[in-house]
């Protein structure tokens, strides 16, 4: 078979996955029927189990070696009894019981020695609606691979039809649109000498080391800073999930007024939820949570294989009572980081992400998450989805949530997607780890409630 090579920080995916800690990811979708069309979902199940031709990676297995590469599997060779499942839910089914069964779906590790991806069409939801929970692997494309990979398998025209499964289509750029992101990221690279992007990875470095570690009343912080907490422990396979939901407008709204990002508010918003959550524990650290949150770096129309990610870690304000104190100390925390990696090109800052976060990885692979003090309290992910209201088939694209990754010494993991008008937001956590998790999508709701009533909206 053909085999593909796999870089050093998609391999890492594979390295740091456990028994507990699987390494895959949503996107969990909402929809909702064809007006009337009360076979659609059957009908869709039966057209997409024909549905036999596959593209990367949907046809990549991890290949046996010492060094991790992909081999392409055959057409014939997929099982899918195995990678298509059709589920119900107990009637009268809802949200909730959707959770509960996401929730059992996402405990469970994808089998390498299949191609690393599930796809799950469940229906019951209630008014007409169904969902799709697509399973895929952290080592062969991030959220916002994820993301285009959507924008591509659905339509804005309602009255689409014969659109293919998401499998048939894949996410492997084409090679001319593969070589214009190269070359694009080659003529960035080459406007700065290879002797001036090692000095500014250096002193990026050194501003973070002496910021965040010496300078105690500085806003920018570093991977080790965060207290130890109920966060951090280790973790079981077991996962629980919940979800939010706001408008967009909101945010902007509370954006605008306060002079901040809508990603400040957000993390703001979560900040308060799980100051409150924690307290009710009597479980706070003193030093505020502190979160680390993937920035994308990927070029604009690269949807090839792989993860392009940078991250950043900010407070998350949960030692301040005061809405509009946490959201300027969020706001500052986050400026400082995006100031600090806005002189490097993109080649620069994964190479500086690497050395960043090598002690991270390090000690993930060896299994020592969840024993030492933790390098970040939780992942804080932002996904921009589409911007316009989707369908497939006929059928209208809802909501668009992200189930994701938990490590030892990780519990929690929160990811907000942007789809048309609306924040969708998910959290994952570990069952065992924190209990009835979800007052804290709950708190999020209450929280951004009281942000807008601090700045009299």
């Amino acid at each position: 078979m053909e085999r593909v090579a796999i870089n050093p920080m998609d391999a890492a995916w594979l390295y740091v996955e456990k028994e507990q800690a699987p390494a895959h990811f949503g996107p969990l979708i909402f929809m909702s029927c064809p007006e009337g069309d009360e076979g659609f979902v059957q009908r869709l199940v039966a057209e997409w189990r024909k549905s036999l031709t596959f593209a990367p990676p949907f046809n990549y297995r991890l290949a046996k070696g010492l060094i991790p590469r992909w081999e392409i599997t055959p057409n014939d060779q997929l099982d899918m009894e195995y990678h298509l499942r059709h589920s119900a839910l107990p009637a009268p089914g809802g949200e909730a019981e959707l959770g509960i069964m996401v929730s059992r779906l996402h405990s469970h590790k994808l089998d390498r020695k299949k191609p690393l991806w599930q796809c799950y069409v469940i229906e019951g939801i209630g008014g007409g609606r169904f969902a799709i929970y697509l399973k895929l692997h952290h080592a062969q494309m991030d959220g916002m691979a994820a993301s285009m990979l959507m924008a591509k398998c659905f339509s804005t025209d309602p009255d689409a039809r014969n659109m293919p499964a998401p499998w048939t289509i894949g996410l492997k750029s084409s090679p001319e649109k593969l070589a214009a992101a190269k070359l694009k990221k080659q003529t960035a690279a080459s406007q700065v000498s290879a002797w001036a992007r090692l000095s500014n990875i250096r002193r990026a470095l050194s501003t973070l080391g002496k910021e965040a570690y010496l300078n105690a009343n500085s806003s920018l912080f570093a991977p080790y800073q965060g207290p130890k907490s109920v966060l951090n422990g280790r973790i079981s396979p077991h996962r629980r999930y919940a979800t939010q939901r706001f408008e967009l407008a909101q945010l902007k709204r509370i954006a605008d007024k306060a002079g901040v990002k809508i990603n400040d508010v957000f993390l703001a918003v979560t900040g308060a939820a799980l100051r409150r959550y924690l307290s009710e524990q009597n479980v706070l650290p003193k030093k505020s949570l502190v979160g680390q949150i993937p920035v994308s770096i990927r070029p604009a129309g690269d949807d090839a294989i792989g993860n392009a990610l940078s991250f950043v870690y900010a407070t998350l304000g949960t030692d301040l009572d005061d809405p509009l104190a946490r959201l300027k100390a969020v706001s500052q925390s986050t400026e400082s980081a995006k100031s600090l990696q806005s002189t490097l090109t993109v080649d620069a800052i994964e190479a500086y992400t690497s050395i960043v976060l090598a002690p991270y990885i390090t000690e993930t692979i060896l299994g020592l998450g969840g024993y030492l003090r933790p390098a970040s309290n939780l992942v804080i992910s932002n996904v921009m989805g589409p911007r316009q209201r989707m369908y497939f088939n006929g059928a209208r694209i809802e909501h668009i949530y992200g189930p994701s990754v938990l490590f030892h010494g990780q519990a929690l993991n929160i990811t907000m997607s942007s789809y048309a008008d609306e924040i969708n937001i998910g959290y994952t956590a570990c069952r065992d780890s924190l209990p009835s998790m979800q007052r804290i999508a709950v708190y999020s709701g209450e929280a951004m409630n009281e942000l807008e009533e601090a700045l009299g909206l």
